[in-house]
């Protein structure tokens, strides 16, 4: 039953877990995270403090149906060094960011009802597209079809301008329509690589799925998702650090962790979606 327990709460499995910037948002929209996997010791040191009731493992490669409980919804943000645009963008083919695969392996293996992922904007234009295309496409191999959205943190309520590329989809399901609500126009991009797209967002529907069309080559990337254009209107803070993780900001591997964590505010909005499919 698509890896959905029978639970008073949807259940959460969290990959590339952070120090539980995903977990956070998600228990605040009334899930409960039951295991996590992280390699860094003092981002695990900061999940076992805040999280004690979730089983903890180390290695996504070590993982599967053989040692994971099934969850309703598997999280993550797989790791981005290899598509951003402050690195060699080396794509899915380098050894961090093509970590993306076991997130599919553990996905087939697990089947959870949702699966929503996290990853910097260069994912859209690294290798002009072809490895968005690719992440789409073995999502689709996996059965998963839905949404895929850039969200910026600052219409959350968070001082901040965090622009994160989130994929939300489900096991031959859609997800909730209201996820669709962008915060900009839907637009051309003629130059992926370049920064214009950097200043855009673009939903669309993963492979599959017949209300929207996107086409990526390496001349450009248009997306049509019939005139979903309406805004996500989020007060800004003035004063809330934007991650509430109760963190030591004068140590630097802790202030390290929190910079690269997802802004749990953004992804609260989204669970709270997922949370109405329950």
């Amino acid at each position: 039953m698509h890896g959905q327990q029978t639970t008073t709460q949807p259940t959460v499995g969290s990959l590339f877990a952070g120090i539980g910037g995903f977990d956070i948002g998600f228990e605040n929209a009334g899930f409960r995270t039951v295991w996590q996997v992280e390699i860094n010791p003092v981002c695990r040191a900061v999940l076992a403090d805040r999280f004690p009731h979730a089983r903890q493992f180390d290695d996504v490669r070590s993982i599967g149906a053989h040692n994971l409980a099934p969850v309703a919804v598997l999280v993550g943000g797989f790791p981005c060094q290899d598509l951003s645009t402050m690195g060699k963008q080396r794509g899915l083919a380098g050894e961090r960011s093509g970590l993306f695969y076991e997130v599919c392996r553990i996905a087939r293996e697990i089947q959870p009802r949702w699966l929503v992922l996290e990853n910097v904007t260069g994912l859209l234009s690294c290798n002009h597209g072809e490895d968005f295309q690719a992440v789409i496409s073995t999502l689709a191999e996996c059965g998963y079809v839905g949404y895929w959205r850039v969200l910026n943190a600052q219409y959350f309520g968070v001082p901040t301008r965090r622009r994160r590329v989130f994929i939300i989809a489900g096991l031959h399901e859609h997800p909730p329509i209201e996820l669709l609500a962008d915060a900009e126009s839907m637009d051309a991009v003629h130059e992926p690589t370049g920064a214009e797209q950097n200043r855009r967002a673009f939903p669309t529907l993963l492979a599959g799925s017949a209300a929207s069309q996107i086409d990526i080559s390496g001349s450009g990337l248009i997306v049509q998702a019939n005139g979903w254009d309406s805004m996500v209107e989020r007060a800004r803070a003035s004063t809330d650090h934007g991650l509430c993780l109760g963190l030591d900001e004068t140590n630097f591997a802790e202030a390290r962790a929190a910079g690269n964590a997802v802004v749990p505010q953004v992804v609260e909005w989204v669970a709270k979606s997922l949370a109405k499919t329950f």
